[in-house]
Protein backbone atom coordinates (compact mmCIF):
# COMPACT_ATOMS: atom_id res chain seq x y z
CA UNK A 1 0.00 0.00 0.00
CA UNK A 2 2.87 2.34 1.01
CA UNK A 3 4.46 2.01 -2.72
CA UNK A 4 0.44 2.71 -4.34
CA UNK A 5 0.37 5.67 -2.31
CA UNK A 6 3.60 7.09 -3.26
CA UNK A 7 2.49 7.35 -6.61
CA UNK A 8 -1.43 7.90 -6.13
CA UNK A 9 -1.52 10.18 -3.75
CA UNK A 10 -4.90 10.93 -3.56
CA UNK A 11 -6.87 8.51 -0.97
CA UNK A 12 -8.20 5.16 -2.51
CA UNK A 13 -11.75 4.88 -1.78
CA UNK A 14 -11.96 1.61 0.02
CA UNK A 15 -9.35 3.12 3.02
CA UNK A 16 -10.80 4.51 6.23
CA UNK A 17 -9.58 7.88 7.22
CA UNK A 18 -6.44 8.31 8.64
CA UNK A 19 -4.75 10.32 11.74
CA UNK A 20 -6.78 10.60 15.12
CA UNK A 21 -9.54 11.83 12.90
CA UNK A 22 -10.44 14.93 15.12
CA UNK A 23 -9.14 17.36 12.77
CA UNK A 24 -10.41 15.94 9.14
CA UNK A 25 -8.23 18.12 6.30
CA UNK A 26 -10.13 19.96 4.04
CA UNK A 27 -10.00 18.01 0.45
CA UNK A 28 -9.67 21.86 -1.50
CA UNK A 29 -6.73 22.68 0.79
CA UNK A 30 -4.79 19.83 0.45
CA UNK A 31 -5.47 18.53 -3.42
CA UNK A 32 -6.62 22.13 -4.99
CA UNK A 33 -2.28 21.91 -6.08
CA UNK A 34 -3.19 18.82 -8.51
CA UNK A 35 -6.60 19.90 -9.80
CA UNK A 36 -6.38 20.65 -13.86
CA UNK A 37 -8.24 23.48 -15.32
CA UNK A 38 -12.11 21.80 -14.79
CA UNK A 39 -11.00 21.42 -11.27
CA UNK A 40 -11.02 17.67 -11.47
CA UNK A 41 -8.54 14.97 -10.50
CA UNK A 42 -8.27 11.64 -9.69
CA UNK A 43 -7.01 9.34 -7.15
CA UNK A 44 -5.32 5.87 -7.80
CA UNK A 45 -8.63 3.91 -9.07
CA UNK A 46 -8.92 5.96 -11.81
CA UNK A 47 -12.33 7.85 -10.55
CA UNK A 48 -12.02 11.28 -11.91
CA UNK A 49 -14.53 13.74 -10.24
CA UNK A 50 -14.69 17.54 -8.52
CA UNK A 51 -14.73 18.47 -4.92
CA UNK A 52 -15.39 21.77 -6.01
CA UNK A 53 -16.94 23.63 -9.01
CA UNK A 54 -17.22 21.76 -12.38
CA UNK A 55 -15.39 25.36 -13.99
CA UNK A 56 -15.66 23.29 -17.90
CA UNK A 57 -18.80 21.25 -17.69
CA UNK A 58 -20.32 24.74 -16.60
CA UNK A 59 -18.78 26.06 -19.66
CA UNK A 60 -20.61 23.60 -21.63
CA UNK A 61 -24.35 24.55 -19.82
CA UNK A 62 -23.79 27.94 -20.45
CA UNK A 63 -23.54 28.57 -16.59
CA UNK A 64 -22.23 32.11 -16.25
CA UNK A 65 -18.98 31.82 -17.29
CA UNK A 66 -16.50 33.32 -20.38
CA UNK A 67 -13.31 31.73 -21.87
CA UNK A 68 -10.57 34.29 -21.04
CA UNK A 69 -8.02 32.48 -23.05
CA UNK A 70 -6.70 28.97 -23.52
CA UNK A 71 -3.64 27.77 -22.59
CA UNK A 72 -1.65 24.73 -22.91
CA UNK A 73 -2.71 23.97 -19.41
CA UNK A 74 -6.24 24.34 -19.96
CA UNK A 75 -8.88 27.40 -20.50
CA UNK A 76 -9.22 30.35 -18.38
CA UNK A 77 -12.63 31.45 -17.03
CA UNK A 78 -14.31 34.35 -15.42
CA UNK A 79 -17.50 34.25 -13.64
CA UNK A 80 -19.87 36.59 -15.74
CA UNK A 81 -23.52 36.11 -14.14
CA UNK A 82 -26.24 37.31 -16.10
CA UNK A 83 -28.95 34.52 -15.52
CA UNK A 84 -29.88 31.86 -12.83
CA UNK A 85 -27.79 28.66 -13.11
CA UNK A 86 -29.00 25.71 -14.32
CA UNK A 87 -28.93 21.68 -12.83
CA UNK A 88 -25.15 20.71 -12.77
CA UNK A 89 -25.47 17.50 -10.76
CA UNK A 90 -27.72 15.13 -8.28
CA UNK A 91 -27.31 13.74 -5.21
CA UNK A 92 -27.76 10.12 -4.14
CA UNK A 93 -30.93 11.36 -2.42
CA UNK A 94 -32.42 12.78 -5.36
CA UNK A 95 -31.74 16.26 -4.90
CA UNK A 96 -30.24 18.42 -7.72
CA UNK A 97 -27.33 20.13 -7.21
CA UNK A 98 -27.17 23.42 -8.94
CA UNK A 99 -24.74 25.96 -9.85
CA UNK A 100 -23.75 29.33 -7.99
CA UNK A 101 -26.33 31.74 -9.02
CA UNK A 102 -29.78 32.28 -8.25
CA UNK A 103 -33.03 34.58 -9.03
CA UNK A 104 -33.12 36.15 -5.43
CA UNK A 105 -35.54 38.80 -4.11
CA UNK A 106 -36.13 39.62 -8.24
CA UNK A 107 -32.13 40.01 -8.79
CA UNK A 108 -29.61 37.62 -10.43
CA UNK A 109 -26.34 37.05 -7.89
CA UNK A 110 -24.61 34.57 -6.23
CA UNK A 111 -25.91 32.56 -3.41
CA UNK A 112 -23.93 32.73 -0.59
CA UNK A 113 -22.87 30.12 1.80
CA UNK A 114 -23.52 30.12 5.47
CA UNK A 115 -20.23 29.04 6.39
CA UNK A 116 -17.01 30.97 7.45
CA UNK A 117 -13.77 30.47 9.13
CA UNK A 118 -13.81 30.72 13.09
CA UNK A 119 -12.16 33.33 15.03
CA UNK A 120 -9.95 31.51 16.87
CA UNK A 121 -6.47 30.98 17.87
CA UNK A 122 -6.02 27.35 19.04
CA UNK A 123 -7.33 24.63 17.86
CA UNK A 124 -8.94 23.26 21.26
CA UNK A 125 -12.58 22.75 19.88
CA UNK A 126 -14.92 21.50 17.62
CA UNK A 127 -17.89 23.61 15.87
CA UNK A 128 -21.58 22.19 16.35
CA UNK A 129 -22.02 21.50 12.90
CA UNK A 130 -19.39 18.92 12.34
CA UNK A 131 -20.50 16.75 15.51
CA UNK A 132 -22.25 14.28 13.00
CA UNK A 133 -18.00 13.43 11.35
CA UNK A 134 -17.20 13.17 14.73
CA UNK A 135 -19.72 10.71 17.22
CA UNK A 136 -18.82 9.88 20.69
CA UNK A 137 -16.15 13.14 20.45
CA UNK A 138 -16.83 16.24 22.95
CA UNK A 139 -16.83 19.64 21.38
CA UNK A 140 -14.63 20.49 24.05
CA UNK A 141 -11.44 18.43 23.38
CA UNK A 142 -9.06 16.56 25.43
CA UNK A 143 -5.20 18.20 25.18
CA UNK A 144 -4.56 14.65 23.28
CA UNK A 145 -7.51 15.99 20.64
CA UNK A 146 -6.18 19.32 20.12
CA UNK A 147 -4.91 20.40 16.02
CA UNK A 148 -2.14 21.93 15.15
CA UNK A 149 -0.73 25.34 15.71
CA UNK A 150 -2.40 28.36 13.49
CA UNK A 151 0.38 29.23 11.70
CA UNK A 152 1.73 29.82 7.85
CA UNK A 153 2.10 25.65 7.15
CA UNK A 154 -1.23 24.51 9.38
CA UNK A 155 -3.40 28.25 8.32
CA UNK A 156 -7.33 28.59 9.07
CA UNK A 157 -8.81 26.62 6.29
CA UNK A 158 -6.76 23.47 6.28
CA UNK A 159 -9.26 21.21 8.24
CA UNK A 160 -13.19 21.12 8.29
CA UNK A 161 -13.45 22.12 11.57
CA UNK A 162 -11.88 25.75 10.95
CA UNK A 163 -14.59 26.56 9.82
CA UNK A 164 -18.54 27.63 11.65
CA UNK A 165 -21.96 27.38 10.77
CA UNK A 166 -23.97 30.58 10.78
CA UNK A 167 -27.56 30.57 10.44
CA UNK A 168 -28.43 33.46 7.89
CA UNK A 169 -25.02 34.64 7.27
CA UNK A 170 -26.05 33.70 3.78
CA UNK A 171 -28.71 32.23 1.65
CA UNK A 172 -27.92 28.27 2.13
CA UNK A 173 -28.67 25.76 5.27
CA UNK A 174 -26.48 23.83 7.57
CA UNK A 175 -26.92 21.27 4.54
CA UNK A 176 -25.85 23.97 1.33
CA UNK A 177 -28.80 23.90 0.53
CA UNK A 178 -32.31 25.94 0.32
CA UNK A 179 -35.76 25.34 -1.19
CA UNK A 180 -36.60 27.90 -3.48
CA UNK A 181 -39.11 27.49 -7.11
CA UNK A 182 -36.72 27.07 -9.87
CA UNK A 183 -37.19 26.89 -13.86
CA UNK A 184 -37.16 23.35 -13.32
CA UNK A 185 -39.43 23.48 -10.41
CA UNK A 186 -41.78 26.25 -11.01
CA UNK A 187 -43.49 24.94 -7.63
CA UNK A 188 -40.17 24.96 -5.60
CA UNK A 189 -37.38 22.31 -4.94
CA UNK A 190 -35.05 21.71 -2.24
CA UNK A 191 -31.62 21.71 -3.83
CA UNK A 192 -28.07 21.94 -3.10
CA UNK A 193 -25.94 24.70 -4.86
CA UNK A 194 -22.16 25.05 -5.69
CA UNK A 195 -20.68 27.98 -3.89
CA UNK A 196 -18.49 30.47 -4.70
CA UNK A 197 -16.43 33.59 -3.19
CA UNK A 198 -17.28 36.82 -4.06
CA UNK A 199 -14.25 36.80 -6.35
CA UNK A 200 -14.89 33.59 -7.89
CA UNK A 201 -13.12 31.15 -6.28
CA UNK A 202 -14.72 28.02 -4.34
CA UNK A 203 -16.41 28.40 -1.24
CA UNK A 204 -16.42 26.51 1.99
CA UNK A 205 -18.46 23.59 2.08
CA UNK A 206 -18.21 23.86 -2.19
CA UNK A 207 -20.90 21.11 -2.56
CA UNK A 208 -22.24 19.43 0.44
CA UNK A 209 -21.47 20.12 4.01
CA UNK A 210 -21.62 17.10 6.89
CA UNK A 211 -25.02 15.69 6.19
CA UNK A 212 -27.58 15.21 3.28
CA UNK A 213 -30.79 16.91 3.50
CA UNK A 214 -32.53 13.73 2.19
CA UNK A 215 -33.05 10.25 2.73
CA UNK A 216 -30.44 8.38 0.66
CA UNK A 217 -31.62 5.65 -1.65
CA UNK A 218 -29.27 5.79 -5.00
CA UNK A 219 -25.62 5.03 -5.34
CA UNK A 220 -24.57 2.15 -7.34
CA UNK A 221 -27.12 -0.34 -8.65
CA UNK A 222 -26.15 -3.18 -11.33
CA UNK A 223 -29.82 -4.70 -10.98
CA UNK A 224 -32.01 -2.97 -13.28
CA UNK A 225 -35.32 -4.17 -13.25
CA UNK A 226 -36.67 -5.08 -16.59
CA UNK A 227 -39.34 -2.80 -16.23
CA UNK A 228 -37.17 0.20 -16.54
CA UNK A 229 -37.63 2.21 -20.03
CA UNK A 230 -35.02 3.70 -22.16
CA UNK A 231 -35.86 7.12 -20.76
CA UNK A 232 -35.95 10.22 -23.26
CA UNK A 233 -35.95 13.95 -22.74
CA UNK A 234 -39.02 14.93 -20.64
CA UNK A 235 -40.86 17.15 -18.29
CA UNK A 236 -39.13 15.40 -15.36
CA UNK A 237 -36.03 17.11 -15.02
CA UNK A 238 -33.82 14.47 -13.99
CA UNK A 239 -34.62 12.46 -17.09
CA UNK A 240 -34.17 16.07 -19.01
CA UNK A 241 -30.73 17.24 -17.70
CA UNK A 242 -28.18 14.50 -17.97
CA UNK A 243 -25.91 15.22 -21.03
CA UNK A 244 -25.60 12.34 -23.45
CA UNK A 245 -25.13 14.26 -27.02
CA UNK A 246 -21.19 13.48 -26.33
CA UNK A 247 -21.36 10.19 -25.62
CA UNK A 248 -19.91 8.74 -28.95
CA UNK A 249 -16.64 11.19 -28.14
CA UNK A 250 -13.76 9.47 -27.28
CA UNK A 251 -12.85 11.18 -23.82
CA UNK A 252 -9.35 13.09 -24.22
CA UNK A 253 -7.03 13.97 -21.78
CA UNK A 254 -3.49 16.02 -21.55
CA UNK A 255 -0.57 15.01 -19.25
CA UNK A 256 1.71 17.05 -17.28
CA UNK A 257 4.96 15.20 -18.96
CA UNK A 258 4.13 17.83 -21.99
CA UNK A 259 1.33 20.40 -22.11
CA UNK A 260 1.79 21.45 -25.55
CA UNK A 261 0.97 18.00 -26.83
CA UNK A 262 -2.29 17.87 -28.42
CA UNK A 263 -5.24 16.06 -26.65
CA UNK A 264 -4.94 11.95 -26.62
CA UNK A 265 -7.15 9.34 -25.92
CA UNK A 266 -6.46 7.54 -22.42
CA UNK A 267 -4.66 4.49 -22.64
CA UNK A 268 -7.99 1.95 -23.09
CA UNK A 269 -10.51 4.74 -24.85
CA UNK A 270 -13.44 4.81 -23.57
CA UNK A 271 -16.54 7.46 -24.50
CA UNK A 272 -17.85 10.44 -22.55
CA UNK A 273 -21.03 11.49 -20.92
CA UNK A 274 -23.53 9.79 -19.92
CA UNK A 275 -23.83 6.48 -21.73
CA UNK A 276 -27.25 5.18 -21.50
CA UNK A 277 -30.63 6.43 -19.29
CA UNK A 278 -33.60 4.17 -18.37
CA UNK A 279 -36.27 4.87 -15.54
CA UNK A 280 -39.10 3.32 -13.74
CA UNK A 281 -41.85 5.46 -11.77
CA UNK A 282 -39.59 5.92 -8.55
CA UNK A 283 -36.05 5.57 -9.35
CA UNK A 284 -33.87 6.78 -12.64
CA UNK A 285 -31.33 4.09 -13.60
CA UNK A 286 -28.15 5.48 -15.48
CA UNK A 287 -24.54 4.02 -17.56
CA UNK A 288 -22.09 6.15 -17.18
CA UNK A 289 -18.22 5.74 -17.42
CA UNK A 290 -17.10 8.23 -15.46
CA UNK A 291 -15.27 10.69 -18.61
CA UNK A 292 -16.22 14.15 -19.43
CA UNK A 293 -16.14 15.15 -22.72
CA UNK A 294 -14.15 18.23 -22.29
CA UNK A 295 -10.54 17.68 -22.42
CA UNK A 296 -9.39 16.26 -18.72
CA UNK A 297 -6.06 17.42 -17.17
CA UNK A 298 -2.96 17.81 -16.90
CA UNK A 299 -2.31 17.55 -13.65
CA UNK A 300 0.67 18.29 -11.85
CA UNK A 301 1.59 17.47 -7.96
CA UNK A 302 5.14 19.17 -6.58
CA UNK A 303 5.71 16.32 -4.35
CA UNK A 304 5.71 13.37 -7.27
CA UNK A 305 9.02 12.23 -9.77
CA UNK A 306 9.19 15.71 -11.85
CA UNK A 307 6.35 17.65 -10.37
CA UNK A 308 3.89 15.41 -12.65
CA UNK A 309 0.83 13.30 -11.32
CA UNK A 310 0.91 10.67 -13.86
CA UNK A 311 -2.21 9.15 -12.83
CA UNK A 312 -4.71 9.28 -15.29
CA UNK A 313 -8.98 8.77 -15.58
CA UNK A 314 -9.75 5.29 -16.16
CA UNK A 315 -13.21 3.94 -17.52
CA UNK A 316 -15.38 3.22 -14.41
CA UNK A 317 -18.09 1.31 -16.00
CA UNK A 318 -20.74 3.04 -13.55
CA UNK A 319 -24.04 1.70 -13.44
CA UNK A 320 -25.95 4.23 -10.43
CA UNK A 321 -29.66 4.58 -9.54
CA UNK A 322 -31.52 7.77 -8.31
CA UNK A 323 -34.69 8.40 -6.78
CA UNK A 324 -37.28 10.14 -8.44
CA UNK A 325 -38.67 11.29 -6.04
CA UNK A 326 -36.46 12.85 -3.21
CA UNK A 327 -38.25 12.96 0.71
CA UNK A 328 -36.36 14.98 3.57
CA UNK A 329 -34.72 12.27 5.70
CA UNK A 330 -35.82 11.59 9.22
CA UNK A 331 -32.54 10.60 10.07
CA UNK A 332 -30.24 12.67 7.94
CA UNK A 333 -27.25 10.51 6.53
CA UNK A 334 -23.71 11.58 7.24
CA UNK A 335 -21.57 12.39 4.31
CA UNK A 336 -18.94 9.96 3.40
CA UNK A 337 -15.36 9.81 0.82
CA UNK A 338 -15.88 8.94 -2.54
CA UNK A 339 -18.92 9.41 -4.57
CA UNK A 340 -21.67 11.39 -3.30
CA UNK A 341 -23.74 12.13 -6.52
CA UNK A 342 -22.98 12.46 -10.44
CA UNK A 343 -22.22 15.49 -12.07
CA UNK A 344 -25.14 15.83 -15.48
CA UNK A 345 -22.29 14.56 -17.41
CA UNK A 346 -21.95 11.02 -15.30
CA UNK A 347 -18.74 12.06 -13.73
CA UNK A 348 -18.66 11.97 -9.81
CA UNK A 349 -19.51 14.72 -7.20
CA UNK A 350 -17.23 13.79 -4.51
CA UNK A 351 -17.49 16.41 -1.01
CA UNK A 352 -14.94 18.16 1.41
CA UNK A 353 -13.07 15.00 2.54
CA UNK A 354 -9.88 13.59 1.28
CA UNK A 355 -9.34 10.80 4.38
CA UNK A 356 -6.57 12.44 5.85
CA UNK A 357 -6.80 13.83 9.65
CA UNK A 358 -4.13 15.37 11.93
CA UNK A 359 -1.76 12.99 13.82
CA UNK A 360 -0.65 14.00 17.08
CA UNK A 361 1.90 12.24 17.42
CA UNK A 362 3.41 12.79 14.19
CA UNK A 363 2.22 16.26 14.16
CA UNK A 364 1.75 16.06 10.69
CA UNK A 365 -1.45 15.30 8.78
CA UNK A 366 -1.78 11.05 8.09
CA UNK A 367 -3.72 9.86 5.14
CA UNK A 368 -5.05 11.75 1.83
CA UNK A 369 -1.82 12.99 -0.44
CA UNK A 370 0.90 13.97 0.39
CA UNK A 371 0.61 17.81 2.23
CA UNK A 372 4.03 19.20 3.59
CA UNK A 373 6.31 22.64 3.20
CA UNK A 374 7.32 22.92 -0.73
CA UNK A 375 6.70 25.18 -3.59
CA UNK A 376 5.37 25.00 -7.13
CA UNK A 377 7.53 26.01 -9.97
CA UNK A 378 6.33 27.75 -13.19
CA UNK A 379 7.95 29.33 -16.08
CA UNK A 380 8.61 32.73 -15.54
CA UNK A 381 7.34 33.77 -18.84
CA UNK A 382 4.00 32.29 -19.19
CA UNK A 383 3.18 30.91 -15.13
CA UNK A 384 2.16 28.24 -16.47
CA UNK A 385 3.41 24.70 -15.14
CA UNK A 386 5.17 22.27 -16.77
CA UNK A 387 8.37 21.40 -17.93
CA UNK A 388 11.20 23.71 -17.51
CA UNK A 389 13.74 24.12 -19.89
CA UNK A 390 17.58 24.27 -19.06
CA UNK A 391 19.19 27.45 -18.87
CA UNK A 392 15.21 29.23 -18.85
CA UNK A 393 13.95 31.53 -16.20
CA UNK A 394 11.60 30.21 -13.76
CA UNK A 395 9.43 31.41 -10.74
CA UNK A 396 8.45 29.39 -8.16
CA UNK A 397 5.30 30.82 -5.23
CA UNK A 398 5.01 28.36 -1.34
CA UNK A 399 2.69 25.77 -1.24
CA UNK A 400 2.12 24.30 2.26
CA UNK A 401 3.90 26.59 4.32
CA UNK A 402 6.49 26.57 2.21
CA UNK A 403 9.54 28.97 2.52
CA UNK A 404 10.46 30.65 -0.59
CA UNK A 405 12.85 33.16 0.38
CA UNK A 406 16.24 31.44 0.27
CA UNK A 407 19.09 29.93 -1.88
CA UNK A 408 17.46 28.04 -4.74
CA UNK A 409 19.53 24.57 -4.75
CA UNK A 410 18.83 21.98 -7.68
CA UNK A 411 19.66 18.84 -7.43
CA UNK A 412 19.23 17.04 -10.95
CA UNK A 413 19.06 13.64 -12.50
CA UNK A 414 22.58 12.48 -12.51
CA UNK A 415 22.82 13.70 -8.82
CA UNK A 416 24.74 16.76 -9.39
CA UNK A 417 24.07 19.72 -6.71
CA UNK A 418 23.90 23.28 -8.80
CA UNK A 419 23.01 26.86 -7.03
CA UNK A 420 20.83 28.34 -9.27
CA UNK A 421 20.87 32.16 -10.13
CA UNK A 422 18.51 34.13 -8.21
CA UNK A 423 17.11 37.75 -9.43
CA UNK A 424 14.22 38.09 -6.89
CA UNK A 425 13.70 36.25 -3.63
CA UNK A 426 10.77 37.21 -1.00
CA UNK A 427 8.50 35.25 0.81
CA UNK A 428 5.67 35.06 -1.50
CA UNK A 429 8.08 34.89 -5.00
CA UNK A 430 11.69 34.01 -5.76
CA UNK A 431 12.62 34.19 -9.74
CA UNK A 432 15.72 31.90 -10.61
CA UNK A 433 17.20 30.55 -13.45
CA UNK A 434 17.75 26.52 -14.01
CA UNK A 435 21.31 26.31 -14.38
CA UNK A 436 22.09 25.26 -18.05
CA UNK A 437 24.50 22.32 -17.23
CA UNK A 438 21.84 20.52 -15.43
CA UNK A 439 21.64 17.32 -16.55
CA UNK A 440 17.74 16.75 -17.98
CA UNK A 441 15.38 14.66 -16.38
CA UNK A 442 13.41 14.70 -13.02
CA UNK A 443 15.01 17.14 -10.46
CA UNK A 444 14.69 18.26 -7.01
CA UNK A 445 14.47 21.84 -6.52
CA UNK A 446 15.71 22.89 -2.23
CA UNK A 447 14.52 26.45 -0.67
CA UNK A 448 14.22 27.17 2.33
CA UNK A 449 12.37 24.52 4.78
CA UNK A 450 10.35 23.10 1.40
CA UNK A 451 11.51 20.58 -1.54
CA UNK A 452 9.33 20.45 -4.85
CA UNK A 453 10.15 18.25 -7.71
CA UNK A 454 10.54 19.78 -11.52
CA UNK A 455 11.15 18.15 -14.82
CA UNK A 456 14.04 19.41 -16.88
CA UNK A 457 13.74 19.26 -20.48
CA UNK A 458 16.22 20.16 -23.70
CA UNK A 459 14.00 22.79 -24.92
CA UNK A 460 9.99 24.30 -23.69
CA UNK A 461 9.11 27.91 -25.00
CA UNK A 462 7.76 30.09 -23.01
CA UNK A 463 6.62 33.39 -24.38
CA UNK A 464 6.83 36.90 -22.12
CA UNK A 465 5.45 39.76 -24.63
CA UNK A 466 5.97 40.96 -28.12
CA UNK A 467 6.69 44.03 -29.52
CA UNK A 468 6.55 45.54 -33.34
CA UNK A 469 9.64 46.93 -34.54
CA UNK A 470 8.78 48.46 -37.88
CA UNK A 471 8.91 47.50 -41.73
CA UNK A 472 6.61 44.34 -41.22
CA UNK A 473 8.30 42.53 -38.34
CA UNK A 474 7.47 41.81 -34.77
CA UNK A 475 10.26 41.26 -32.10
CA UNK A 476 8.94 38.32 -29.31
CA UNK A 477 11.00 37.59 -25.92
CA UNK A 478 10.69 34.70 -24.04
CA UNK A 479 12.29 31.89 -22.42
CA UNK A 480 13.28 28.13 -22.78
CA UNK A 481 14.46 27.51 -26.51
CA UNK A 482 17.11 25.47 -24.60
CA UNK A 483 19.47 23.77 -27.20
CA UNK A 484 17.11 24.17 -30.24
CA UNK A 485 18.45 26.62 -33.22
CA UNK A 486 15.41 27.39 -34.61
CA UNK A 487 11.92 27.75 -34.21
CA UNK A 488 8.52 28.14 -36.39
CA UNK A 489 5.66 30.70 -35.59
CA UNK A 490 2.36 31.17 -36.35
CA UNK A 491 0.30 35.14 -36.50
CA UNK A 492 -3.38 34.31 -35.72
CA UNK A 493 -3.11 30.52 -36.86
CA UNK A 494 -1.28 31.60 -40.04
CA UNK A 495 2.44 30.08 -40.62
CA UNK A 496 4.81 33.27 -40.13
CA UNK A 497 8.58 33.59 -41.50
CA UNK A 498 11.22 33.69 -38.19
CA UNK A 499 14.04 34.52 -39.26
CA UNK A 500 16.14 35.06 -36.22
CA UNK A 501 15.91 32.62 -32.62
CA UNK A 502 17.81 32.56 -29.94
CA UNK A 503 19.59 34.22 -27.26
CA UNK A 504 18.53 38.20 -26.99
CA UNK A 505 21.85 38.57 -25.92
CA UNK A 506 21.89 41.01 -22.80
CA UNK A 507 20.22 38.73 -20.35
CA UNK A 508 21.12 35.20 -20.47
CA UNK A 509 18.38 33.02 -20.28
CA UNK A 510 16.47 35.73 -22.86
CA UNK A 511 15.36 34.49 -26.14
CA UNK A 512 14.10 36.37 -28.64
CA UNK A 513 12.20 35.35 -32.29
CA UNK A 514 11.80 38.18 -34.98
CA UNK A 515 9.21 37.08 -36.83
CA UNK A 516 7.62 38.85 -39.77
CA UNK A 517 3.88 39.47 -40.04
CA UNK A 518 2.07 37.53 -42.86
CA UNK A 519 0.42 39.82 -45.19
CA UNK A 520 -3.42 41.01 -44.10
CA UNK A 521 -2.83 40.56 -40.10
CA UNK A 522 -3.56 43.80 -38.50
CA UNK A 523 -4.78 44.59 -35.27
CA UNK A 524 -4.61 42.59 -31.94
CA UNK A 525 -2.64 39.21 -32.85
CA UNK A 526 -2.08 35.95 -31.44
CA UNK A 527 1.25 34.40 -31.40
CA UNK A 528 2.55 30.90 -30.75
CA UNK A 529 6.21 29.79 -30.91
CA UNK A 530 7.04 25.94 -31.76
CA UNK A 531 10.58 25.00 -31.20
CA UNK A 532 11.76 21.40 -31.06
CA UNK A 533 8.18 19.89 -31.55
CA UNK A 534 7.54 21.98 -28.60
CA UNK A 535 4.53 24.24 -28.55
CA UNK A 536 4.86 27.69 -26.52
CA UNK A 537 2.12 30.13 -24.53
CA UNK A 538 0.29 31.96 -26.81
CA UNK A 539 0.92 35.84 -26.00
CA UNK A 540 -1.47 38.77 -28.08
CA UNK A 541 0.58 41.49 -29.61
CA UNK A 542 -1.04 44.92 -30.86
CA UNK A 543 0.73 45.45 -34.24
CA UNK A 544 0.85 48.42 -35.78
Amino acid sequence: MRLLLLFFPFLLLAQPQQGDGIWLRNAFYGEAQTFDACVGHQPGNGQYHHHASPTCLRAQLGDNVELVRSTRTGPVYRENPTKPSPILGWAFDGHPIYGPYATINGAVRRVRSSFRLRTITARQSLPEWVQPLHVGVSPQLAANQYGPPINAQFPLGRYLEDYEFVAGLGDLDIYNGRFAPTAEYPQGIYAYHVTLEEDGAPAFPYIFAAQFYGTVSGGTDRNVPATAMDAAASADPLLATWQTKNSNQTALHVVGADPSAAPAPLANPANADVQRLRATDANVYLNSNNLASYVMGPWFDALQPGGIFRGLPTNQNLSIRLPRTPTAASTRTTVGLGAQGLWVNGVAVFNFLDGSSYSNARATDVGGGLVSPSAYHVSAASFERGPLAAGSYATAFPLFGGDVNGTVTIVDSAGVSHTAETSYVSDTQTNYRIPPTAALGNATVSIGNGRANINIVATYPNLFAGVPVGGGFVSVYGTGLGSATSATATVNAQPASVSYAGPQGEFAALDQFNIQIPAGVTGVAEIVITAAGKRSNAITVSLQ
